[in-house]
């Protein structure tokens, strides 16, 4: 257990974010997520989608190690652990990769196809590879350690294959899948809503934004139903605004 505990397997102290070994990982990321990309282009759409279903197949493998892990320390009431001990369901905006991919690649209703589609090229891709910066590594963990892996393996997938999607054409973006695409966002946020009301938890950070310290003088002075509305907004905008740069390059890629 303690090799999977430790914030660094070469026992060096911390901090590990920002620094040269983090951007180098992130850097690697972009360029082996571009390079599938474009090598995949030219495969048959079932070959492309076997390595899709095989990517979305070891996130959830990955993070069924790291839960087993998180629930096993929470039981034994062990202390000093590299992860957020108040964070133990995979109900982030992240985790929702795992929910929706199915959704896209098995569900045989259009619109519901669709809106898992755009949901993840925009909101969840862009949330996977923000995380991959702020998010890296939990509790002060470096690359080289199982949670800091772990997060960068999830987070890089969750970017890499909906990069896939677009490069291959797979999912090819129409003008107005925004609107689907922000529809399924909404039906996830208001079950998680209800799911952190009942709870007194911030899945989503989309409660209170008392487990998002980046933003803490905002939510320690207004009500959680107005933090709500800020962070709910912000999903929306980010989403909005990654659909039409998403759908203007993939307009220019035609014409050129």
């Amino acid at each position: 257990m303690n090799f999977f505990l430790k914030r660094d397997w070469f026992n060096r102290e911390g901090p590990f974010s920002f620094t040269l070994e983090h951007f180098l990982f992130i850097a690697l990321t972009i360029i082996v997520g571009l390079a599938l990309s474009f090598l995949l282009r030219k495969k048959k759409e079932s070959t492309i989608r076997i390595t899709l279903i095989s990517m979305w197949i070891f996130v959830i493998a990955i993070d069924l190690v790291k839960w087993i892990i998180v629930w096993t320390c929470v039981a034994k009431g062990m202390e000093n652990l590299p992860f957020d001990t108040t964070i133990l369901l995979p109900l982030h905006s992240c985790s929702m990769f795992m929910y929706v991919f199915p959704l896209a690649f098995f569900c045989k209703v259009p619109i519901i196809k669709k809106a898992a589609n755009n949901f993840l090229v925009t909101i969840n891709m862009i949330m996977g590879f923000i995380t991959l910066f702020v998010g890296f590594g939990g509790k002060g963990c470096s690359v080289f350690s199982f949670f800091g892996l772990h997060t960068l393996l999830f987070h890089t997938l969750i970017f890499i294959v909906p990069l896939i999607m677009l490069i291959t054409g797979i999912y090819k973006v129409e003008k107005l899948d925004f609107l689907y695409g922000l529809g399924l966002f909404l039906i996830l946020a208001i079950l998680v809503f209800i799911f952190d009301h009942i709870t007194g938890m911030d899945y989503m950070y989309i409660y209170d934004g008392h487990t998002f310290g980046v933003f803490k003088f905002i939510y320690e002075n207004v009500h959680h139903l107005v933090w709500t509305l800020i962070s709910v907004s912000a999903y929306l905008i980010t989403g909005v605004a990654t659909h039409f740069i998403v759908y203007g390059i993939t307009k220019l890629v035609k014409k050129s």
